[in-house]
């Protein structure tokens, strides 16, 4: 669970009353009563906080619903700034704030080498035996964030137009694709590219990429009333996790 700053906040004084407490409870007789009632109020504090948290999240979640409502009904009408579109092309969604991501090595590691045993032979002249090779290897791949910008999604490709660079996806030309949880991140590589990208973003209540690519692929594949039901589906189902959320 990710606290919010205000909940750090809160547990940071909840811990400063310990330590007091602490303090009182070796020097004052009614210290003890203190340290004993401390612990029960960071329960509590505790307990709030979490549900504060998930309240919070409920509220982000029933705001991105409202947006798929929106387009369910068929109002896709975006604000993409300046974008051109080819003959056919039309464009579905635009997301802001997307972070682009690479699978990137950060360097190299070296290790196995011996520096061997050096001696004085002579005045001046000094001999190593015993030194043995190193192995330098390439440090395994992670996602590394290279830029932040937006997003637009059309019937026939993705274009990712940033601070310091510009992607673009032709979904004819995607060989695979996956996302995780809610869609927060969504991975693509295409046959033109050697390296997969990756689009971060999680901004209430802006859909996230999957979602986005669902609807998307939904209209290049039956138009805009595919589109449509694609994200009554996703509505539905996102209130039904909101749901059982809510239950527990």
């Amino acid at each position: 669970m990710k606290l919010s700053g205000g909940q750090s906040c809160f547990l940071l004084i909840v811990l400063a009353f310990i330590i007091v407490g602490f303090q009182a409870a070796v020097q004052t007789p009614g210290g003890i009563a203190i340290l004993l009632l401390l612990p029960i109020a960071m329960l509590v504090g505790i307990f709030f906080a979490v549900r504060n948290s998930k309240r919070k999240h409920i509220s982000d979640l029933l705001a991105q619903a409202s947006v798929l409502d929106k387009l369910a009904g068929g109002d896709f009408s975006v604000d993409t700034g300046v974008f051109a579109t080819g003959e056919s092309e039309e464009v579905v969604l635009h997301l802001n704030n997307i972070t682009l991501k690479e699978y990137r090595s950060n360097g190299t590691s070296y290790s196995g080498g011996y520096g061997g045993v050096s001696f004085r032979v002579a005045k001046g002249v000094r001999a190593n035996v015993g030194r043995t090779a190193g192995q330098s290897t390439r440090n395994p791949e992670v996602s590394t964030p290279l830029d932040v910008g937006g997003v637009t999604f059309t019937n026939e490709r993705i274009v990712f137009a940033g601070h310091n660079m510009v992607r673009e996806w032709d979904l004819a030309k995607i060989v695979s694709m996956s996302s995780d949880d809610n869609g927060v991140n969504l991975e693509l590589a295409v046959s033109n590219r050697e390296k997969s990208s990756v689009l971060n973003g999680k901004h209430y209540p802006e859909l996230t990429p999957g979602m986005a690519v669902t609807i998307t692929l939904a209209w290049q594949k039956g138009g805009k009333k595919a589109a449509m039901e694609a994200a009554k589906s996703m509505a539905v189902e996102l209130r039904s996790t909101i749901a059982q959320a809510q239950a527990k």
